[in-house]
């Protein structure tokens, strides 16, 4: 959009700004945004790149600004965190395909040398979100294969000390946790590794933060886990509504006796929600019964595993659940220590499961099993049956 164009009696009559949703590819165009973060991008091997911001229009929606290292210097020093712009001579580019920072946005807005900004008075600033975030549930995360970057805030759990790998580069792993117990391995690169462990309180029962643009990866044994990138902020102001919101879900959860700061191992005390790490531990134990008020878990089915986990047939007296065995050409009962002349078809299916803190295989019986798969033991039985019939027949001719 022009700056405005001159009237009859030579008042310069100003056209309104436009909204973000409104900017497209090769259209001039003139924007009030408020600055909401900002960063430097690197290269891995520490070449600066450019410095980018994230800024929300009066409708709230949000995109990214970058400017390039050779542009830079003339912005650094003049948008600052929380103060609106009015924003002119600026390009609209097709957003990055990789490391989006704003994964559903087609647009992103490119300062030049010829970009013009002019400060709003601070009365101007309650109009706009001040702190946007897109933070993904752990549950709900995928890879994202460097295609995007995504946002999630969690409490701080069993930090180590920072690493300096072979290759020289430094890092520093801890655990995530969410609100249900859910925990995803993170690791901090670089710099923002011991830069992070300044920042932890010497003692302190709930340490809780908001990391921005971190990608998604799986470790070595299929799970998820977190990793920063040369974008990511740590965030670890009290006063965002997002954290507060967060760590008034969290109040409740408190650290055991006698661990006083947040680089000490421990676990959730228990509770109605657990996790897969924390049942298996009760299990190796030798607590092989567990309540269900107790342990309530939200896990990830990765596989469902086929061939014989579908059905198998047990004893129609006893119901054992170890199935039968082959003797005299006849199904036997190592329970009775008889023959079972009719045996009972139980339905089964195995799930390869995780939630993050561990994995396992978890079988469903019966009617679970039926719920899920939508068919029964019996149907299934007389379709591999017909299957049977048909091969035979097919291979005969």
């Amino acid at each position: 959009m022009a700056h405005g164009k001159q009237t009859s009696d030579g008042s310069v009559e100003r056209k309104p700004y436009a909204f973000l949703r409104e900017l497209e590819i090769g259209k001039e165009a003139e924007v009030k945004l408020m600055i909401c973060r900002s960063w430097d991008t690197h290269t891995a091997y520490g070449t600066y790149l450019s410095t980018d911001f994230i800024a929300s229009d009066e409708q709230g929606d949000v995109i990214q600004l970058t400017a390039k290292s050779n542009v830079a210097h003339h912005f650094i020093p003049r948008l600052k965190e929380g103060s609106v712009y009015l924003l002119t001579h600026f390009d609209v580019v097709r957003n990055k395909d990789e490391y989006r920072i704003m994964k559903e946005n087609k647009h992103i807005i490119q300062l030049t040398g010829s970009t013009f900004l002019r400060k709003q008075p601070a009365s101007e600033e309650a109009l706009f979100v001040r702190h946007p975030f897109c933070c993904i549930e752990m549950e709900d995360m995928e890879v994202t294969s460097g295609k995007y970057v995504i946002d999630v805030v969690g409490r701080v759990m069993n930090v180590g000390e920072p690493q300096t790998q072979k290759s020289g580069a430094v890092i520093l792993e801890f655990d995530l946790a969410n609100e249900r117990g859910r925990r995803m391995k993170t690791t901090l690169w670089g710099t923002l590794g011991p830069s992070f462990v300044e920042m932890l309180p010497a003692a302190n029962a709930l340490y809780c933060i908001i990391l921005t643009s971190v990608s998604v990866k799986k470790t070595f044994n299929g799970n998820l886990s977190l990793s920063s990138t040369s974008a990511t902020l740590i965030i670890n102001d009290n006063q965002i509504p997002t954290l507060t919101k967060f760590i008034e879900k969290m109040s409740g959860v408190e650290l055991p006796p006698g661990v006083d700061n947040t680089s000490a191992v421990w676990q959730l005390p228990p509770s109605k929600e657990g996790t897969l790490s924390d049942q298996l531990a009760m299990v190796r134990k030798g607590k092989k019964h567990i309540s269900d008020d107790v342990f309530k878990c939200r896990v990830e089915i990765r596989n469902i595993r086929l061939k014989n986990s579908w059905y198998y047939n047990t004893c129609s007296v006893c119901k054992a659940r170890k199935g039968l065995s082959r003797k005299y050409n006849q199904h036997w009962c190592e329970s009775c220590n008889d023959v079972v002349p009719e045996p009972l078809t139980r339905f089964r299916v195995q799930c390869d499961v995780t939630d993050g803190s561990a994995s396992t295989v978890i079988v469903l019986f019966d009617e679970t099993a039926e719920e899920m798969t939508k068919t029964t033991a019996a149907r299934l039985l007389l379709e591999l049956d017909a299957l049977s019939l048909f091969l035979k027949i097919t291979f005969s001719l």
